[in-house]
């Protein structure tokens, strides 16, 4: 502690609920069935994170970028534990976003990242280098097998703790290079599930909702996403996912007291094209970061963020043991009407074969009501608003993601209903599939992509 006090994190210690991580047998029997059902490994994780890193070449320090809430934050909450530190070192740091966020927060402490993606790696030597840092370096190593090579002052995780194959042997190993380890994870059940019962997603997605109706107001016109429909490239790989509850950290870290608080900021949702700056993007991010700080206060004043879908775990060598009361499940109010998008809709039937040969041409018939504020125009010469598809496989991963575009047979306004003839060619290769019936603006978005769930139509596509 450098003979100074480490900044508060938990409330006054009660005794601990009993069997909050579930019973060990029932732990190890979920791991190694959502193992062997999600394909993990070490090599699969890797080609996982490849994939998503290689996408994402932008700048992501500042808020034109709605994913630097969530870097801010989560650097907001570390920066205490680093004041009287001198090194830092970073497992699973990806593109290294919040590593270098801190490491500009801090100019007096050493950084060091890894991660076994080469893709992510050379996005973090891009933001250092973007960024001016001479306090941090990146290197290309996997996690598992990784030796530090000299002792550091702590060791830090941001979402990269659950992607470990072996976290056991992990921290048995890691503790003799550093006497403390701080992670952000996502909160977890014995199932290794992701438990979400305080979510604030959806405070991002309704603000940038009424961000868009002011922008048209205004005449502000929406980013252009052309390069976006194309879509994400088809995941390799599979991630290693098991999300863990406080009885596996503790066990985790035996010999470490803990300190533990909760954040609702670790956003995994984001509004359509977050990535694409616009001046109402930068102020509407802004507030929404601003609000979000408000809320993890709100809650840990009324000692309920230990409910949030996202934990700030510090663990130190020596450290009084403390225990966490987790607060009963609040009930969550249901039929609150969302605010408005230009993107509503509500899709009403399906005529059409369930079943066809591989690379056939078919039609068929679906019934789109337009639930927004905007009318839906075919004939626009900039912006178009047609029907298409995607196909997903058995598993429900993408198979195909831009599908032929059909337009509509008139103009749609807020309210109206029309049919749809929709082209539709069917995979090239044989086997079970579901049809995702979808609308897209042409050089805007996915109407998907602004949270509205496709039209799922399980087809079957045979040799011939």
């Amino acid at each position: 502690m450098n003979g100074k006090k480490r900044p508060p994190i938990a409330r006054k210690p009660t005794r601990l609920p009993p069997g909050s991580g579930g019973p060990a047998f029932l732990r190890r029997l979920a791991g190694w069935w959502r193992a062997r059902r999600g394909g993990w490994s070490p090599e699969n994780d890797k080609a996982y994170h490849d994939t998503l890193f290689e996408r994402q070449d932008f700048n992501p320090f500042g808020f034109h970028y709605a994913g630097y809430i969530t870097i801010r934050r989560f650097a907001d909450l570390v920066s205490p534990f680093l004041t009287d530190l001198r090194s830092v070192l970073d497992v699973g740091c990806g593109p290294a976003e919040i590593t270098c966020e801190l490491a500009r927060r801090h100019p007096g402490v050493y950084f060091r990242g890894v991660d076994h993606s080469p893709k992510g790696i050379e996005r973090a030597l891009g933001h250092a280098q973007a960024l001016g840092l001479k306090n941090a370096e990146f290197e290309v190593a996997d996690a598992e097998d990784f030796i530090p090579g000299q002792p550091f002052d702590i060791i830090t995780m941001f979402d990269a703790f659950h992607h470990l194959a072996a976290p056991d042997r992990f921290v048995r190993k890691m503790e003799g290079f550093a006497p403390r380890f701080l992670l952000i994870e996502p909160r977890g059940d014995w199932k290794g599930s992701w438990r979400k019962d305080i979510d604030c997603d959806w405070l991002l997605q309704e603000l940038d909702k009424i961000r868009a109706r002011l922008a048209a107001l205004t005449g502000e016109k929406e980013p252009g996403a052309a390069e976006r429909t194309a879509g994400p490239a088809k995941p390799r790989g599979a991630a290693v996912e098991y999300r863990y509850a406080l009885d596996d950290f503790r066990r985790f870290f035996r010999g470490h007291g803990l300190r533990l608080r909760g954040t609702v900021s670790g956003l995994d949702t984001y509004p359509r094209g977050s990535d694409l700056p616009s001046p109402s993007r930068e102020r509407f991010f802004k507030l929404a970061y601003d609000l979000y700080a408000e809320t993890d206060e709100l809650l840990r004043a009324r000692h309920l963020d230990l409910l949030a879908k996202h934990w700030v775990i510090y663990a130190e060598k020596g450290l009084a043991e403390e225990a966490f009361p987790i607060p009963p499940v609040l009930p969550q109010p249901t039929g609150i009407p969302p605010v408005g998008s230009p993107y509503d809709l509500e899709y009403a039937g399906y005529e059409g074969p369930r079943e066809a040969a591989r690379g056939a041409e078919i039609r068929v018939r679906i019934r789109v009501k337009n639930l927004g504020w905007k009318a839906w125009s075919s004939r626009s010469a900039d912006r178009p608003d047609l029907a298409s598809y995607h196909w997903l496989d058995r598993r429900g991963g993408m198979a195909v993601w831009d599908g032929d575009r059909t337009p509509l047979p008139r103009d749609v306004e807020p309210g109206e209903e029309c049919d749809v003839l929709l082209r539709v060619k069917t995979p090239d290769r044989p086997g079970r599939y579901f049809l995702a019936v979808d609308m897209v603006r042409e050089g805007e978005a996915w109407f998907s992509d602004a949270g509205v769930p496709w039209l799922r139509i399980a087809f079957r596509v045979s040799r011939r």
